[in-house]
């Protein structure tokens, strides 16, 4: 399998135009980008509010979902809280007139704030999909024994491929991961940290706590494959259950491929008009008012395996 075509992007607004039909919107964006036509291109103005002065600001400091994970650990043990319980209680109640830039949880151990965002845990699903799809083996090393596990949760060490071509693999690490029965894992997941750096965890981290982490689609792809690995052996789980990170819906991953493929964003520059894709701040934005539309589990719920999505679907 191509990766430069299954990881493809357009750059410019000329890429994506390409002889298709020309709309306009400027209210109510999500719910027209549900109903597009395939041979449909829509043009939106700015969407980031001036406040924040370009993506970057709005990304790590606009407002955020954040999960509820219990005031302290036997509170999260008591009610077995998991992540999926968290997510599908927040994303269902989100104020209609606010624009998110992601979702975040407590750590119930160390005091720290974890972050995700909607882009990243598609992209994140995409490239895990790529692994299986194309036989590119995201390589897992455990590194600490079942005792230690049911406490503190699985340690693995993990080479991701990247989305660039021709590049080296990612090498990172991932703590704290469910991987036994255990009645701390309402807890242990909230605790998931990585030891990885990108562009994306370095040019997104937030500052608005004193200790936070944000997690990108490298981090994602390395959990989802230690969930499969661990269902294969024996049927565990135990991975899947406690996977801190949304999980695209097929059809979730169609509506950001409009985002991506069929859509741009139209600015003033220099007193000229100007076209261009939309960026990861506009992206987020719009999946938000996706889940508002649609509720969680239609969009952030998977029923089938990342696999059998088709990744290329514009429509």
């Amino acid at each position: 399998m191509n990766k430069q075509e299954f990881f493809y992007k357009p750059k410019t607004a000329r890429e994506i135009l390409m002889n298709r039909d020309v709309r306009r919107e400027s209210e109510n964006i999500a719910e027209r980008v549900l109903c597009m036509r395939e041979n449909e291109v829509l043009i939106i103005p700015e969407i980031v509010p001036e406040d924040y002065e370009g993506r970057m600001r709005f990304l790590k400091r606009a407002p955020q979902i954040v999960l509820d994970t219990g005031k302290t650990a036997w509170d999260a043990m008591r009610s077995c809280n998991t992540p999926l319980k968290a997510r599908r209680k927040a994303f269902n109640n989100l104020d209609r007139d606010e624009k998110y830039c992601g979702f975040a949880w407590k750590s119930l151990r160390k005091n720290e704030h974890k972050r995700a965002s909607l882009v990243e845990c598609i992209e994140g699903a995409k490239l895990f999909a790529w692994t299986e799809l194309a036989n590119a083996e995201i390589k897992i090393t455990p590194y600490n024994d079942a005792g230690d596990a049911a406490y503190f949760g699985g340690k693995f060490k993990v080479k991701v491929s990247s989305r660039t071509p021709k590049q080296p693999r990612y090498e990172l690490t991932l703590e704290s991961v469910p991987i036994v029965s255990s009645r701390q894992n309402p807890v242990v997941w909230t605790d998931i940290t990585s030891a990885h750096y990108c562009g994306i965890t370095g040019n997104d981290f937030s500052y608005r706590y004193v200790s936070s982490e944000d997690f990108c689609a490298h981090v994602i792809a390395a959990y989802l494959e230690i969930a499969r690995e661990k269902r294969l052996d024996r049927g565990n789980l135990v991975p899947l259950e406690f996977v801190p990170f949304a999980l695209p819906s097929e059809m979730a991953v169609g509506f950001y491929n409009r985002l991506t493929n069929s859509m741009m964003v139209e600015q003033a520059v220099d007193g000229k008009k100007r076209k261009r894709p939309l960026n990861k701040a506009e992206k987020e934005i719009l999946l938000w008012n996706l889940v508002k539309i649609m509720g969680h589990d239609a969009t952030f719920y998977a029923t089938k395996k990342f696999k059998e999505y088709d990744w290329a679907n514009a429509a």
